[in-house]
Parts: C-alpha cells; structure tokens; sequence
C-alpha cells in the first residue's frame, strides 16, 4: 500500500498575473475546475500591490507585460525577504533559450509557453504546489526541532529540582567569570551556602518536605541577587553563588541578607527553622582558577559550621 500523501488543492492559493483577460479566464477555469483557489493581477504594479495583502504558494507570471514586465516583478520579489520564497512559473509566448534561462537566473522555477497545454500546466502546477507543501512541512519540523534542542540544552546544564544551574554547569560558568574578571580588571566573588541540618530536616520531615525546603531557598537566594548574578546547585544541599564585579565586602553584605532572608521564612510545617550558612571567596591572583576559589569558599563554610552555623565567613582581606 502506498503511503504517499495527497494534498488538498483547496488550500492552495495561486496569484496569476497577465494583462490579458481571456488568458485570466482560460487559467482560472483550469485551476478552479481542478480545486485551487487564485487571485488575479492584470499588471505587474497590481501584482506587486496584490501581494502586500495575500501570500500564495505559487506565482503565475506573464513575461509580456506593459510598463512592469514579468522580469522586473520576480526581481523585485527575490529582493524581498517577505516574498522572495514564492515560486514563481513564467508564462511566455516564447521559448527561445535565452529568455528561459534569464528566467531561472531571475529566481523562476518553470516556465509554461503560450498557447496553454490544460495538462502541461496542471502538472507543473502540481509539482510545484507539493514541493512547496513539503518544504513547508520540513522547515516546520525544522523549526520545532531547534525549539526542542534549545529545551534539551536547557536541561543538559539544568537542576530538575531547582532550575537552576547543575554542578558541572555552574563550575563551568565560574571559570569563564574569572577569566572575564581577570580581562578587565574587575572584582569578583563567590559565596558557598549551605542549609544547615539538612539531613534532619530530611529525617524529620520526609524527603517530599526536604525538597520543598530546597526549592524555596533556591528562590529566597534568587529573589535577593541581581540580574548579572549567577548561582547553581553545587551539591546537595549547598549552592554555589558567583557575584560579578563585586568584592569580598560587597558579597559579605549580600551573603548576609539572603542568610536573614531565609532564616526569617515562615514554613507551614510545625517545628520546621531553616538556616544556612555561607562561606565566601574572591579573586586574590591571577593564577586563580574555579577549584581554588570553590575551595576557600569551603574552608569559609567549614569555619561557619564551626562557629555555630546560621552565619557568613568572608576569610581574611
């Protein structure tokens, strides 16, 4: 059994442009009689103008044309991004090769001489309102292909929990801000923060509260940043925030509001106090690299805990 699909005539829409009127009767008989739906231009400026408010699939062009002929219509519509897609089929009462060439070199993609063949020019019609149908379907599957492989990268660099960037994205996303920092001179620093008691709250509460936990502390810290800030989910229950052009005090200060943000959060849950805890790093060289930023960040963390949770460590200046 055969697969291939038919289409349906009706839908398609073809403009024929001649000056005559007997030849816009003969070829809308024709197209009518075989389901297509046209519109009628009888000059080349009219055609021009048709176009402004229709979009066909297929073009009939008259080649004889007083004042605009059917040369200078193709040129101006390949000239135009809105209508240079169009195919166009020339009608000409000659066939010398020279005039079918300046056709195809025009953007035409057939030719249909005069006096009309009813069978000749259906077929070439056909084929050409099927390729257009078909290159309508490719660049549609086109279209959500890249809109799908945009979602899948998305997701590739994506915390399913917290959409926010994963570990590796986040790592990644540091090393190019020290590189750009270091170009221009500019400060930068990072905080790693911790939710404190997290495995409690977990054994407490269920892993269902635990993510819950997660979700709203990832968006205390994104409510608190700015636009040019970056953060991700480097772990567990730690994130990793990358502040751009600012220095150990200005992250400190920042570091400590989202810390009161959270600790000040209200939770439906009964008994349920969450914390964090922060650990900062900056830039102190230019061998800097994401693996030894992240690790003075840490050892600031590790001095938090030490020191009784629920507080930001900057480090020394």
């Amino acid at each position: 059994m055969s697969s291939t699909k038919k289409f349906d005539n009706s839908q398609a829409l073809i403009l024929i442009v001649d000056d005559l009127p007997q030849n816009l009767q003969v070829l809308g008989s024709i197209l009518r009689k075989n389901k297509y739906q046209i519109a009628v231009a009888t000059n080349g400026q009219q055609a021009l103008d048709v176009l402004n408010n229709i979009s066909p699939d297929l073009i009939l062009l008259d080649v004889m044309m007083p004042e605009l002929d059917g040369h200078e219509v193709c040129r101006r519509l390949k000239a135009q991004e809105r209508t240079r897609e169009i195919s166009i089929i020339f009608l000409t009462a000659k066939s010398e090769t020279s005039d079918i060439v300046k056709g195809f070199e025009l953007g035409a993609v057939d030719y249909v001489t005069k006096p009309f063949n009813a069978t000749e020019l259906l077929a070439r019609v056909k084929t050409h309102i099927e390729l257009k149908k078909n290159r309508d379907v490719i660049l549609k599957l086109i279209d959500e292909l890249e809109e799908k492989n945009k979602i899948l990268e998305k997701l590739a660099v994506t915390d399913s929990l917290t959409r926010i960037f994963n570990h590796s994205h986040i790592i990644d996303r540091l090393g190019k801000e020290i590189y750009a920092a270091r170009r221009h001179s500019d400060p930068l620093s990072i905080t790693m923060f911790d939710i404190d008691h997290f495995k409690q709250i977990n054994d407490t509460y269920g892993h269902q509260v635990g993510d819950e936990v997660l979700v709203s502390v990832t968006n205390t810290i994104k409510d608190v940043l700015r636009e040019i800030d970056i953060i991700g989910r480097y772990g567990g229950e730690e994130f990793l925030v990358v502040m751009r052009k600012t220095d150990r005090k200005g992250c400190y200060i920042a570091s400590e509001r989202i810390r009161k943000e959270v600790e000040a959060q209200e939770w439906e849950h009964e008994g349920l106090h969450v914390t964090i805890s922060g650990g900062i790093g900056t830039i102190e060289n230019d061998d800097e690299t994401a693996a030894s930023m992240i690790k003075r960040a840490d050892e600031c963390l590790y001095m938090s805990k030490e020191n009784g949770r629920n507080r930001i460590e900057c480090g020394t200046s």
